[in-house]
């Protein structure tokens, strides 16, 4: 870990480590929710979502796969940041290009399975009370769906550490007026990640799930699309971090 020379103010290194925000300041807030917004649409983050959304496409389980996502990315960025943002430690250089290679041999390690998965997908049509639907399944256990949940927030806790997510850390303490707004532009952050990735989940869960009631094709063109991207920034990310 490096340290970062302490900030000066006006109020002295003591006043500015948890001063109040000023009025202005309070435009982090609303700001902090957009850019973690946008945040969770990166290419890596949207891959390992929706290999996990591929899985079991259902609006309301996805909407869950999302929330943990996000909860385990912002968890990371929130306590790491804030210990940044307190004790003026930044991340080893070499910190970054790491979780980066780490995130993209998660990400094709993810897509290989999905792709393996779909191979191994097939359906039977059913009718109940007059309507006709598929019944789609793998013949395995379905305690895997069980896992689904932690595992994902694992991976949004290593999101949380790696490209972007470490840039986000430094970027609070340069633009707030205070340690106490870092603070602050941290957890609006995290908020909006969780919000925006959450209802992107549920969409495309909603929309996984319909393909399912028409085709069984679709679905498995689906899964493969999904894992066919996983792989793609996995590679990417691997070459990038090298880099």
């Amino acid at each position: 870990f490096k340290t970062r020379p302490p900030p000066t103010s006006d109020f002295g290194t003591a006043g500015r480590y948890l001063s109040p925000m000023t009025t202005s300041s309070y435009l982090l807030i609303p700001t902090a929710l957009v850019l973690g917004a946008m945040h969770s649409f990166a290419p890596d983050h949207l891959a390992a979502v929706s290999v996990f959304v591929s899985r079991r496409p259902s609006w309301r389980h996805s909407l869950g796969l999302g929330a943990r996502w996000g909860i385990g990315h912002s968890f990371t960025v929130v306590l790491v940041g804030g210990i940044l943002a307190l004790s003026g430690l930044r991340l080893p250089d070499r910190f970054a290009p790491l979780a980066e290679r780490t995130v993209g041999v998660v990400l094709v390690l993810l897509g290989l399975f999905a792709l393996s998965r779909a191979l191994r997908l097939h359906g039977h049509r059913h009718e109940h009370d007059g309507k006709s639907h598929w019944h789609l399944h793998t013949h395995r256990s379905s305690e895997a769906h069980e896992h689904d949940h932690g595992a994902l927030m694992g991976i949004g806790m290593l999101h949380g550490l790696a490209g972007t997510g470490a840039l986000v850390v430094a970027l609070p303490v340069a633009i707030a007026g205070s340690r106490f707004g870092a603070l602050v532009f941290l957890l609006a952050f995290g908020v909006g990640t969780i919000i925006s990735m959450s209802l992107f989940s549920a969409a495309a869960g909603w929309l996984l799930s319909a393909t399912t009631r028409v085709s069984h094709g679709l679905h498995r063109g689906a899964i493969m699309a999904a894992g066919l991207l996983s792989v793609g920034v996995g590679v990417w990310w691997m070459v990038a971090g090298g880099g």
